[in-house]
């Protein structure tokens, strides 16, 4: 019997493990997504040199731009002017009036993604035309788009990995008690034994629920800390394959008392504390 557990729960431990591989795996594309539009600079253009100060004073309040530069249009146009080797000095050009560029780029994190709306529209509030504004629209629209796909493959994977996970431990851990009930037909259960079984259902149910936690979110922190891999996934979602086995320890403690509940109407037999 003893071997049986054991073996349940190491199928456990390794089915909890790929999972969190496979969700480790998920966030590694979707941190690269938000690397991608990290790289996305936006650019303002400000023709009114008095509405830099308080627009760069406004983007300043949103904790999701990673970075923030103004340049003025002289140097704009120097630096456009040595970059394609154009044949125009500095001097020549000091008396015409170019706006001043405004380039942010936002950090690689979800809230950049939700928060963007809110900076164009901050940006629109200090009258700067949509024609000011080179958001890279089409580049962004199309990596949000992919993150919204992705998101909705993980919402499914993750239900029907769960449901799978939870009822593959529900069904082992009822056939290996029913194993036992089934073997209680044959004799008389004393006392003692019907207690020790007793103990020793509950003692494994909770180490069945325990050691695969422990081992496979414990590994995964682990390797973080060794700096073997990045702790990129987010705590929450341990939440969920916990929340899982969590649902089918109940649910078969439930049945199996239900079950034994059930035996003690009928005649009972005994087997010997070997079978246990």
């Amino acid at each position: 019997m003893k071997s049986r557990f054991f073996f349940m729960t190491l199928a456990i431990c390794v089915l909890l493990a790929g999972w969190i591989v496979l969700e480790y795996q998920y966030e590694q594309a979707r941190q690269e997504k938000y690397q991608q539009l990290s790289q996305l600079p936006t650019y303002i253009y400000v023709a009114d040199s008095t509405r830099v100060a308080p627009l760069l004073e406004r983007l300043a309040d949103f904790e999701t731009i990673g970075e923030l530069n103004l340049e003025t249009g002289l140097q704009a146009a120097d630096e456009l002017i040595h970059a394609y080797q154009l044949a125009i000095s500095f001097a020549s050009i000091r008396e015409y009036e170019f706006p001043h560029i405004i380039t942010l780029k936002f950090k690689p994190i979800k809230a950049s993604v939700d928060e963007k709306t809110a900076v164009m529209r901050a940006i629109a509030e200090h009258q700067i035309p949509l024609s000011d504004i080179d958001a890279q629209s089409i580049a962004w629209n199309r990596i949000v788009g992919e993150l919204n796909a992705m998101q909705t493959r993980w919402i499914t994977f993750t239900i029907v990995t769960g449901l799978l996970l939870g009822l593959l431990f529900f069904f082992m851990r009822f056939a290996y008690e029913l194993r036992f009930l089934l073997l209680q037909k044959k004799q008389l259960v004393s006392v003692a034994d019907a207690l020790k079984k007793s103990t020793q259902t509950n003692r494994q149910t909770w180490l069945m629920f325990l050691i695969p936690l422990i081992v496979a979110i414990g590994g995964y922190f682990i390797l973080g800390l060794l700096d073997v891999i990045p702790l990129i996934i987010p705590l929450w979602w341990f939440t969920i394959p916990a929340g899982v086995l969590i649902v089918a320890t109940f649910a078969i403690n439930l049945v199996i008392s239900i079950y034994i509940h059930d035996q003690m109407l009928q005649p009972q037999f005994e087997v010997s504390a070997d079978e246990f």
